[in-house]
């Protein structure tokens, strides 16, 4: 038990220790991403415009429609259709920019992947051979999920489990390819396979590209600013 516990410390420190050196600010990435349900496949592409500091998040899209989605660390959501001049507001904390897999990495928090701040307690740890696997209970609130494994090497994720209350696994997450920068890694490709109650599978693949880090915007879209004369979007997200 000792072993995990300095493990898992470990784990804790040393992206810390990284993090305290971080200087780049803004980083932007290129988003593909494939979906495949009940035999279709969905595409989709959007460039990603992150500053670190202010905890705001602008998301491109081009593929399949266009439009601009901004959000903050507060949850707070606008979506701008350009095509429409419309822009759509929403509010609530499960949006926040801090739920995103970007905030994780990029402030070197991958520890969780969010599972605490989300109600889940880690009750055990073990190893396996070179890696280190934490499993999370769930909170009691959570029906659908009773809990979640999580499997490192070094002291990035490469995979994670999602188990019901029957001990089945309703979804596994795969990371792997990572980027390495001076401040962070991140994954570049993830695979997302969801079980449905009908015995089928969602499949999502998703690929991280183009990632760039800066000290100041090096993109209008890092300042983006919806047109006043937007038309107010009544209906919620």
């Amino acid at each position: 038990m000792l072993l995990f516990r300095l493990a898992f410390l470990l784990l804790i420190l040393l992206p810390s220790i990284s993090f305290s050196q971080k200087s780049s600010n803004y980083i932007s990435y290129s988003m593909d991403n494939q979906t495949y349900k009940k035999g279709l496949l969905t595409k989709a592409h959007a460039e990603f415009f992150y500053d670190n500091e202010r905890g705001i998040l602008v998301s491109a899209y081009s593929i399949p429609n266009e439009f601009v989605k901004v959000s903050n660390r507060k949850g707070e959501l606008k979506l701008y259709v350009p095509k429409s001049n419309t822009v759509t507001y929403t509010q609530d904390n499960t949006l926040s920019t801090e739920n995103e897999l970007i905030y994780y990495f990029a402030n070197n928090r991958q520890q969780d992947l969010g599972l605490e701040k989300e109600g889940f307690t880690m009750v055990d740890s073990r190893l396996d051979g070179q890696y280190l696997i934490f499993v999370w209970e769930a909170p009691e609130t959570m029906k659908t999920v009773k809990k979640v494994e999580v499997v490192y090497e070094n002291e990035n994720p490469i995979y994670a489990a999602y188990f019901d209350n029957n001990e089945t696994i309703i979804k596994k997450i795969y990371y792997y390819d990572y980027f390495s920068t001076t401040y962070f890694q991140m994954p570049t490709k993830l695979t997302e396979i969801s079980y449905t109650p009908e015995r089928d599978s969602i499949v999502q693949r998703t690929i991280f590209s183009n990632i760039k880090l800066s000290n100041s915007p090096n993109s209008p879209y890092f300042n983006f600013k919806i047109p006043d004369n937007a038309k107010v979007n009544p209906s919620k997200l």
